[in-house]
């Protein structure tokens, strides 16, 4: 058996929802695999990064009040360049990306790589939402939050909500949401490293790539 393919869940915390014109205020991963344990598909984490930038602008009220991120937080955080590097550092060169409603995440990182002339990372990025749809169709809601309140029993996880929309708790509850759902659709031999990126787009569809946003 073929080593299981590494993730890298990944989130993004920001002023605003439009790439063009709003800032990235925190950036996480949580980096894991899978294994079998005492016969029972589990999630291993294989490491953490996390550090919140400092924007451009300030952050308006009605945003902070969603992930409780304030301006004297991110006042001495290090810029957007220092952390995207260091992120993708971490994330290394054969780690494939998730992220729930990938393409947000990933346009606002590639706004950033590109403004500060950063080679463009190869990582395929893999979209979790299409990715549960697909998994997951009985369910109304495909929200990360709704998901894992619904797994709950199959994760171990009692969600927390107060922490949801900080970004490391939000690749936590993917990283667990994903270890409960992946058996559901995929074999062992589905998630090896060699296979994991074809199995994964014949259910959501070709993976991203940094290289195909503006």
């Amino acid at each position: 058996m073929l080593p299981f393919v590494t993730l890298v869940a990944f989130d993004i915390e920001t002023t605003g929802l439009d790439p063009e014109k709003e800032d990235i205020l925190e950036l996480a991963g949580v980096k894991f695999t899978f294994e079998r344990m005492n016969g029972k598909f589990v999630t291993k984490e294989l490491g953490r990064y996390q550090s919140l930038v400092k924007p451009t602008k300030l952050i308006p009220e009605e945003v902070t009040r969603i992930h409780n991120i304030t301006n004297q937080m991110v006042e001495d955080a290090p810029g957007l360049q220092a952390v995207l590097q260091a992120f993708f550092r971490f994330c290394g060169l054969s780690s494939v990306l998730v992220a729930h409603n990938a393409p947000f995440d990933a346009s606002f990182l590639s706004k950033g790589i590109r403004k500060h002339g950063l080679v463009i990372p190869q990582n395929p990025i893999i979209d979790s939402l299409k990715m549960l749809r697909k998994i997951l169709p009985e369910h109304a809601s495909h929200k990360l939050g709704e998901i894992a309140r619904k797994l709950g029993d199959q994760t171990g996880m009692k969600l927390n909500q107060k922490d949801l929309h900080r970004a490391t708790y939000d690749c936590i509850v993917l990283k667990e949401v994903l270890g409960a759902c992946m058996p559901k659709r995929y074999q062992d031999k589905d998630l090896a490293m060699d296979q994991a990126i074809k199995s994964f787009e014949s259910v959501q569809g070709p993976a991203l790539r940094f290289s195909q946003f503006p």
